[in-house]
């Protein structure tokens, strides 16, 4: 592996990985911090690693060496065409140019630039009945990457992304995902794309909502459903509450107003979790 070592933060390299940083150029260019993650999206058949940038302390460590020879080998597949690791860049930097392009307070001594490349509707492929988690208007990075690991977790078959989001590929939200960016298929999608691809594949569409009067737990799940989640100030936006086959609400006995919209994810992409095994 060779590298090449930078040591002057106003490096134009290192100006334009900050500018990626303030605000990633949504799946095409955007940053990834710490060994665990780098690790994911180097074995990810989603992404592609183009830049890594570690310090020399994380190279002299058993560990560091061997994520650096992995992502040297590793073959990843983007859109069904194998594209070699190999052509990814390497720099040795500072540990000062690190605290400078990381986004935690602690950085673990490397981070990559890399590229995504999101799935589309019809590339979803079922493990069974189909499963959606959907975002709608989605703001805050913390709650988004949350729910996107919640989805994994809950074994959904991929997280569909609606206008009005925030970007995935803020920093925040790719942390907040723990990784599972790399193991669930993202897909972005318009509104009446959407409506279409789940009327053609009669799957009913669910959207959480305070005014509804069914319960969660008293809707069937095992049939095929995507799953909707709204922003957490207004909830559900017009266009998609048009398109809903039912509205569903997660019962609040004590005396808290609403749920966090993570939280409110993680209660009901766990009762399909629940029914269809356990019911």
């Amino acid at each position: 592996m060779k590298s090449t070592k930078i040591t002057s933060p106003s490096n134009p390299l290192i100006r334009d990985i900050v500018r990626i940083k303030q605000k990633p150029a949504r799946h095409n260019a955007f940053l990834i911090e710490g060994p665990h993650l780098v690790e994911m999206a180097a074995a990810s058949p989603h992404v592609v690693i183009g830049k890594v940038l570690f310090t020399e302390g994380f190279a002299s460590k058993k560990q560091g060496r061997r994520l650096l020879r992995l992502i040297t080998h590793t073959a990843v597949m983007q859109r069904g065409r194998e594209v070699a690791s190999l052509a990814a860049s390497f720099f040795e930097i500072s540990e000062n140019i690190l605290h400078k392009l990381a986004d935690t307070e602690s950085p673990q001594g490397i981070v990559a630039v890399a590229s995504y490349s999101p799935a589309k509707l019809e590339e979803i492929e079922f493990k069974g009945a189909p499963f959606l988690a959907v975002c709608d208007g989605i703001q805050d990075p913390g709650n988004l990457g949350t729910i996107i690991r919640v989805a994994d977790a809950a074994g959904a078959d991929a997280a569909v992304i609606l206008p009005g989001t925030c970007d995935i590929f803020n920093p925040k939200a790719v942390r907040s995902t723990t990784g599972s960016l790399f193991n669930i298929p993202i897909v972005y999608s318009a509104y009446d794309a959407l409506a279409g691809y789940l009327d053609t594949r009669g799957i009913k569409l669910y959207l959480t909502d305070v005014r509804a009067e069914p319960a969660l737990y008293e809707s069937d799940l095992r049939q095929p459903v995507a799953l909707a989640f709204g922003s957490e100030a207004r909830g559900a936006g017009a266009s998609l509450l048009e398109k809903a086959h039912a509205l569903i609400k997660i019962p609040i006995i004590g005396r808290a107003e609403s749920l966090n919209v993570a939280t409110a994810a993680a209660v009901c992409l766990y009762e399909v979790v629940r029914q269809r095994r356990f019911s």
